[in-house]
């Protein structure tokens, strides 16, 4: 597992993102804010309280206000992600500090409405295949496809759910890639080509098929940070913190440095494909010919300097 500093000092590129408030959480009923996801549908974001004696989502307004509540009848032991893909809204309950959980649950709801009423949900379990590891970031693709990325001092890692999980039993995850240390949470960019991971320092910008880090922002000192999530526009990343009244930042999504487009191939023409197809042989000999020649004038040239 590559350490924090090894994977700082691979990144191609860093630059100090430039934060501004985008809303503040006034709500005094979310008072551990822990998961933002983006409901482009439903123009709001979603988020929960990490712990809670029940299971309560609240739906956001673009200014942060509560527009309502989705309810679900559960006692999730430490809610930490949300994500929101093909409208479905996917809760994240896999928190585990103390690394003693035999398993974690993501919960699943169709068509998520912000309205106040209990809902019906689906859930799976997941299991880590090398023991309990803590997570706070669950990724969802436009396909529907979960990542999980653990946290941890030295680097975390990143997991992938099965491409078609089991209500019925306990999923097993599978490793796929190292991740930064300290991952507090992750988003998937639009177009899936890309994901973001954030963490109290920074924010990483990864390729979606290779896990390797193409960009990173330098983040503002903030206090208890814990979420990201693409802004309802597409145009910025916006990052979410712990407590009462937090704020949400909004930073520009990193980008790659660039890079020089490659050099023009030589275009080839129909003649010339014919010729070398045709006449390969004799060219090369032409060329040797008129080679011997050069080399001969040359030596002439040379012999009447000397000569005088």
């Amino acid at each position: 597992m590559l350490s924090a500093m090894l994977l700082i000092g691979l990144l191609p590129s860093t630059a100090s993102a430039q934060a501004t408030v985008a809303f503040t959480i006034t709500d005094a009923r979310i008072a551990a804010s822990s998961g933002l996801a983006r409901d482009v549908d439903g123009d709001l974001y979603w988020t929960a309280n990490r712990s809670s004696p029940q299971g309560v989502v609240y739906g956001l307004t673009p200014s942060g206000a509560v527009r309502g509540t989705l309810n679900y009848r559960a006692e999730p032991v430490d809610v930490e992600a949300l994500a929101v893909a093909n409208d479905t809204l996917y809760v994240g309950d896999i928190g585990d500090n103390g690394q003693r959980r035999r398993l974690v649950t993501v919960y699943i709801f169709n068509n998520p409405r912000a309205t106040g009423l209990t809902v019906t949900y689906g859930a799976y379990d997941f299991q880590f295949p090398d023991g309990p590891r803590d997570a706070e970031s669950l990724l969802v693709s436009e396909d529907g496809r979960m990542l999980l990325v653990t946290k941890a001092d030295g680097g975390g890692e990143i997991y992938a759910a099965p491409r078609s999980p089991s209500r019925e039993r306990v999923n097993r995850l599978t490793r796929l890639a190292d991740a930064p240390a300290m991952v507090t949470d992750g988003v998937f960019l639009p177009g899936g080509e890309q994901i973001a991971l954030r963490t109290d320092a920074a924010v990483y910008l990864l390729d979606a098929s290779s896990y390797q880090t193409v960009a990173t922002a330098e983040l503002p000192r903030q206090l208890r940070s814990t979420s990201v999530t693409v802004s309802l526009d597409g145009e910025s990343l916006l990052l979410g913190n712990s407590g009462r009244n937090a704020k949400v930042y909004s930073i520009p999504v990193p980008t790659p440095p660039d890079t020089p487009p490659p050099s023009p191939s030589p275009s080839i023409t129909p003649e010339d494909e014919e010729a070398d197809a045709g006449g390969g042989s004799t060219g090369t000999l032409v060329a040797l010919a008129l080679a011997a020649v050069v080399a001969i004038v040359a030596g002439v040239v040379v012999g009447l300097i000397h000569d005088r």
